[in-house]
């Protein structure tokens, strides 16, 4: 799915959430109530985590975001946003749920 579709998408299931959108690395950062709480980039969702969503994720096998390759420097991979599981994307009651989640994740 292209980057565009997609975050249409999540904005229309999660809808009656206030959710706006923008640039952010190549990507759309997604807030609710300007809280950053996910991000699409190419062509993949990602949620922010804390301490206690990450396992939810990682139990899961998704992957943290990785950095862009046009930064050489810092970690390799980004362990507070993680790749949203298929089943959560497809599901409204549970994107709504997990995106709550992220959007409350401890800063």
């Amino acid at each position: 799915m292209k980057q565009d579709e997609l975050v249409a998408l999540v904005v229309q299931r999660l809808e009656p959430l206030p959710i706006t959108t923008r640039a952010m690395f190549g990507g759309r950062g997604l807030y609710l109530d300007d809280a950053f709480f996910g991000i699409v980039i190419d062509g993949t969702l990602y949620f922010r985590t804390d301490e206690e969503s990450r396992p939810d994720y990682r139990d899961r096998g998704m992957p943290a975001l990785q950095p862009p390759k046009h930064r050489p420097r810092g970690p390799k991979t980004v362990d507070r946003n993680f790749e949203v599981p298929s089943n959560v994307l497809s599901n409204d009651g549970l994107l709504k749920q997990w995106a709550l989640r992220a959007s409350q994740a401890k800063r």
